[in-house]
């Protein structure tokens, strides 16, 4: 059954419009009954069915009329922020997908020494809203009912700075969340290690993934001193459109249920 994406759904009827409705009607060419499904992003689903094809001043649009809510149990109960160096050209519309697609809880563009994007020339808004209407396409094809949030970009110190540290009497073990940081020159803890030593009780865990090039020595050092831990990914440099899919794919492996 095809899924849409309507913001919000407060009453049992709701209007489609756009390019949304014109694909409704001109390209899937439902009929009159159709059954649908309606998903908000934040948390609910609904089955409806095709009530009248209108046709305003602006476009096409399409009433559905919401026949009942579904329940589903498809979110991961552990929530992986992941703060992602800006890269260059659309490798970045890749990363936004394929981490939906696996069950990100939220998307941090980071301005790294490396990252080629520059606040000062770029229009954010436009690339804000490009990137979540990836998110939004990402999480309706795969069945998701939420859209993970994609917050405006950050620089590199003030990412470091937001996530919570691990005090001194905490460990893996105990913590509910952990902070994690791939780069290639990490000789003495591996994904795989930290992996085994995180506990059950586990909630949040930040991943910070590097544009080309990698982290410098001097980010690595900030990030250890606010309690994220760098981990080797293996004997193998991936490319960073690789990173955070593969260890994003790792985790969900071994934290779901």
């Amino acid at each position: 059954m095809r899924r849409f994406y309507i913001e919000n759904i407060d009453d049992v009827s709701v209007i489609i419009s756009g390019s949304e409705a014109h694909h409704i009607k001109n390209v899937l060419r439902f009929d009159i009954g159709a059954e649908v499904l309606l998903f908000d992003g934040k948390g609910k689903e609904f089955k409806a069915l095709i009530q009248e094809f209108l046709l305003f001043n602006s476009g096409p649009a399409v009433k559905l009329k919401i026949v009942e809510e579904i329940r589903k149990d498809i979110e991961s109960k552990i929530k992986i922020n992941l703060f992602q160096s800006i890269p260059k050209f659309k490798k970045f519309d890749f990363i936004i997908e394929k981490s939906t697609e696996l069950g990100v809880d939220k998307i941090i563009p980071v301005i790294s020494e490396r990252s080629s994007f520059d606040l000062s020339s770029v229009k954010i808004s436009g690339k804000l809203s490009r990137w979540r209407k990836i998110a939004v396409s990402a999480a309706g094809q795969c069945g998701r009912i939420l859209v993970p949030e994609v917050v405006n970009p950050t620089k590199f110190a003030d990412a470091v700075n937001a996530v919570p540290r691990i005090t001194g009497n905490e460990s893996f073990s105990g913590s509910r969340y952990i902070s994690i940081i791939p780069w290639e020159c990490e000789q003495e803890t591996s994904l795989k290690q930290v992996l085994k030593h995180i506990g059950s009780n586990i909630s949040v865990i930040n991943l910070f993934v590097g544009s080309e090039g990698g982290f410098s020595n001097v980010e690595i050092e900030l990030a250890e001193k606010n309690g994220i831990v760098p981990v080797s990914l293996g004997k193998r440099i991936l490319r960073v459109e690789t990173a955070a899919i593969a260890v994003m794919a790792n985790l969900f492996y071994e934290f779901e249920q």
